[in-house]
């Protein structure tokens, strides 16, 4: 059993305590990148102004994140520069869905609108069955709850939403980068007393106890069987003939998994995972469900190193710089470092200056010499170079010298092939219509062309799964044809390593996310910028403007304000044609 985390309620504690301590063996439901679907984004960040300064859990906000009344709504708030002269309607939860008819059925769902999202709807609801805030008829098309928004732009929950994402920057939001293991992440903004109890390596922070009560007996320890405490009661234990409330818990927990063994480990507390000197070491034993040890008001979870968030608000509390999440909670910006998205992008092929073959530099080279060759065609001799993600205009003539293959460009000199990806893509589907945009892939050389019919229209470098020949470690990109199944501006990708050795990981908000098959999808990547190597998990990597290029310019289309859309057999997803 894996000795990490297992700090849990000991001796007769209140019924609170135990449950508790036992949802940590409940919290199974997440999501991983290219394994398991994404899924629902929590609750956002709330607030209770009405309760006690500083209490447990939920303490008082600072004055930027407490909603404003209506009299001091921000000038911005009205609807967008957009030709509809009707209402606007602002979705003031976490999300809310759209659906081909008004009811709430997950079959006719067409696609979802998130917190702060605004969508034009008509002007009086159609419907109030089973939605006591009436059904909107969304424009161009669908319905939409009125429960879960309002068409009041001056009311405060607009000022509370969560912002929407920045269509015109390379990223759709800011992301962070965790620094340390343990960073947590709170429900609400901390007092300056939790967050020296939770974060015990700051200044002033006491440090923790050493030994436990002695008034708390020690827990029982769990064996392979699950088999009762055979070991001599202890003194507190032993005025009682049966085994005390404390064992009772204790039996519980080791049975469900949560409580480590501590036949061996005497009174003194366990150190927590993020504490240990080798924890680095032990990441590989970690498992998400695990972060969410010690959840209670205030703390709901801690962050592994190298984990992503995005900032929906910086702000300033207790003397301290705070990022608000897109997920509503609240991290402090002192454990973790902004991080910018490459600004690589493919070309767009216009049939004259930019066509099909292109090639790239790529790897960890930074540029590659060019050649030019020599009247009797047989010897190379330098003639400049080319940096890395430069896109370069082919002829398509290859030539072979000693055994090494060159391609020309379209300045009449000669490249590596090995220094380069080059497009090669597949022949069209046989039922392709005349103005159907497809993806093609190619896992070899790692290029992705969108076509619009038999047309290329744009070009450019992706990272697909790592190959392995160990089968737990084979992430390899499928190939096949599929089509877009669903499309999301950003969705979180999180999972446990799917293999010995692999690393539990969670970026939230993955831009510009396009599934295809399963969990597989094409989507935007920050964290990494070796475009033409294979990286991921099994999806398609591209580069953010990539990623958004592509997103905007395939079925199914995303209408305004929308975060989400599915596709139907009305409006079916491109095809993704993945090949060698």
């Amino acid at each position: 059993m894996r000795p990490l985390l297992r700090s849990v309620p000991t001796g007769a504690r209140d019924v609170r305590a135990l449950a508790a301590a036992a949802s940590v063996a409940m919290i199974l439901l997440v999501s991983s990148a290219c394994d398991d679907e994404p899924t629902p984004l929590p609750a956002p960040l709330g607030s209770s102004s009405a309760a006690a300064p500083g209490q447990a859990g939920d303490p008082t906000l600072p004055e930027e994140l407490e909603p404003k009344p209506a009299a001091s709504a921000p000038e911005d708030a009205g609807a967008p520069d957009a030709p509809w002269e009707g209402p606007w309607l602002v979705v003031t939860r976490i999300a809310a869905a759209v659906y081909s008819e008004p009811v709430f059925d997950r079959q006719k769902k067409l696609g979802y609108v998130r917190s702060g999202g605004r969508v034009p709807v008509k002007d009086k609801p159609v419907s109030k069955q089973n939605c006591s805030g009436g059904w909107y008829q969304v424009v161009p098309s669908g319905f939409i709850c009125g429960n879960l928004g309002t068409t009041d732009l001056s009311h405060p929950k607009v000022k509370f939403a969560t912002k929407q994402p920045d269509l015109d920057e390379v990223l759709p939001y800011v992301y962070a980068r965790n620094a340390k293991h343990g960073t947590p992440l709170y429900k609400s903004v901390p007092s300056r007393e939790q967050m020296l109890e939770y974060e015990p390596y700051l200044p002033g922070a006491k440090p923790e106890r050493s030994k436990k009560p002695a008034s708390e007996p020690a827990p029982a320890p769990s064996s392979s069987t699950g088999a009762t405490d055979t070991r001599a009661p202890t003194p507190a234990a032993s005025t009682s003939a049966s085994p005390s409330a404390g064992d009772a818990i204790g039996a519980a927990l080791a049975d469900a998994g949560v409580l480590a063994d501590t036949a061996d480990a005497g009174d003194a507390p366990e150190t927590p995972w993020w504490q240990q000197d080798d924890a680095d070491r032990r990441l590989t034993d970690l498992k998400l469900e695990d972060l969410a040890a010690g959840e209670d008001d205030v703390l709901a979870k801690r962050m592994v190193k190298g984990f992503y968030v995005a900032i929906d608000k910086t702000f300033r509390w207790n003397n301290r710089t705070w990022y608000k999440t897109t997920k509503g909670l609240v991290a402090p910006a002192d454990r973790f470092w902004q991080v910018a998205g490459s600004k690589f992008h493919g070309v767009e092929l216009d049939g004259t200056e930019w066509k099909l073959p292109v090639a790239w530099v790529y790897g960890g080279r930074k540029r590659t010499t060019t050649y030019e060759l020599d009247e009797d065609g047989s010897k190379l001799k330098p003639a400049g170079s080319i940096e890395r993600f430069e896109a370069i205009a082919l002829t398509g003539k290859t030539q072979t010298i000693r055994k090494t293959k060159y391609w020309q460009t379209k300045a009449g000199k000669w490249i590596k092939d090995s220094h380069v990806r080059v497009t090669a893509p597949s022949d069209p589907p046989d039922d392709l219509q005349p103005q159907e945009r497809w993806i093609d892939v190619n896992v070899t050389q790692q290029t992705l062309v969108l076509f619009e019919g038999t047309r290329p229209i744009y070009a450019t470098l992706v990272s697909t799964g790592k190959k392995s020949t160990i089968k737990e470690k084979d992430h390899r990109t499928n190939v096949g044809e599929w089509r877009v199944r669903e499309k999301h501006i950003t969705t979180t990708m999180d999972g446990d390593g799917t293999a010995a050795g692999d690393l539990p990981y969670s970026i939230e908000d993955v831009p510009y996310v396009m599934y295809y098959h399963r969990s597989y999808a094409v989507h935007g990547a920050f964290w990494h910028r070796n475009f033409g190597v294979q990286m991921s998990h099994g999806c398609i990597n591209l580069a953010p403007l990539d990623a958004k290029h592509v997103f905007f310019a395939t079925e199914p289309r995303l209408p305004e304000g929308w975060h989400g859309v599915w596709a139907s057999s009305e409006h079916p997803g491109s095809r993704v044609i993945v090949h060698e």
